[in-house]
């Protein structure tokens, strides 16, 4: 355990259905001394944990602890990567959250308790971001960062019905009622733009950039997609039939979509797109905005505390 870092923990509160308020000081208390110095910020609404990490990267802090879902992740990445004062933290995580897809990707224990001793620990791996530009919901140019997975079109659509009736049950099942109503409204964007210089156009149902395997809950949507890899993997799936939706939905958890006929998949460092109509684009789980948007590889952004394996 990381005896000298100077560690701050930026926790949702309303993550893991309200629990995260009781859990993360039992948490902490059961690690016992070793978490004594462990600073608890707690956020108070949206966006509150990206203005929490700025302030921790300019008080000096060396790790910020994420307690909450990929929301809350979201969030720190980008208050801490914007932040221009004072020297980038590393960053564990614990999570409480709905999805935490994120952390899919590592060895972090396997379970809270061990989870805790990982995000407070010396071990550290180096993870890849994407660096984004887009225009926010409201129109205005703006750069955002994700580490996990980004999408838009049919995805991004699941997530903002997601969002307007939001369902307090944790795991697959709110997203998933989310996804089978959407199919009923499937729409489809005329993609063009540059993926890795190579000319793309075409009609899409979807496309997403992932550095992650995971989202919507444990789906295996880019599942040859790594963290430490300095590349995306970008799928897309051209007009596919509402019942192939269904089929596609049942192969996405174990990565076998990328069979599919219709879905195509490509490796980039690099993506520039837009669609007609504009769609809505989600990062971790969340509307970030409109297409259109350029995306760029940026490598070793952050040392992400993991158990190293070989």
């Amino acid at each position: 355990m990381a005896n000298n870092l100077k560690i701050v923990a930026i926790a949702n509160p309303i993550s893991g259905l309200h629990l995260a308020p009781l859990k993360w000081p039992r948490l902490l208390n059961y690690i016992g001394k070793k978490a004594d110095d462990v600073i608890t910020w707690w956020t108070e609404s949206p966006g509150h944990a990206e203005i929490l990490a700025a302030r921790a990267r300019r008080e000096g802090y060396e790790r910020v602890v994420i307690v909450g879902g990929d929301g809350t992740l979201f969030e720190v990445i980008n208050g801490l990567w914007w932040e221009q004062k004072g020297k980038l933290p590393s960053i564990g995580a614990v999570p409480f959250g709905t999805g935490c897809d994120y952390v899919r990707n590592f060895n972090i224990g396997h379970n809270l308790f061990e989870n805790t001793i990982t995000a407070l620990g010396e071990s550290v791996v180096p993870i890849d971001a994407g660096i984004c530009n887009l225009h926010s919901l409201d129109g205005k140019p703006q750069k955002r960062i994700f580490v996990n997975v980004l999408g838009f079109g049919f995805d991004g659509n699941v997530i903002e019905r997601f969002k307007r009736h939001r369902i307090k049950i944790k795991g697959k099942i709110p997203y998933l009622f989310s996804i089978i109503k959407e199919i009923g409204n499937a729409k489809y964007y005329k993609l063009k733009g540059i993926i890795n210089e190579s000319y793309i156009k075409t009609d899409i149902l979807f496309l997403v950039i992932g550095l992650g395997r995971y989202f919507g809950a444990g789906m295996m949507i880019t599942p040859n997609a790594s963290p430490h890899a300095n590349r995306f993997q970008v799928v897309w799936s051209q007009e596919v039939k509402r019942m192939e939706v269904l089929a596609l939905l049942s192969l996405v958890y174990f990565g076998k979509h990328i069979r599919f006929p219709k879905i195509h998949t490509r490796f980039a460092k690099e993506v520039q797109v837009n669609t007609d109509p504009s769609a809505y684009i989600e990062a971790e789980g969340e509307l970030i905005g409109r297409t259109p948007i350029a995306v760029e590889i940026f490598p070793s952004a952050f040392n992400f505390a993991a158990i190293k394996t070989s």
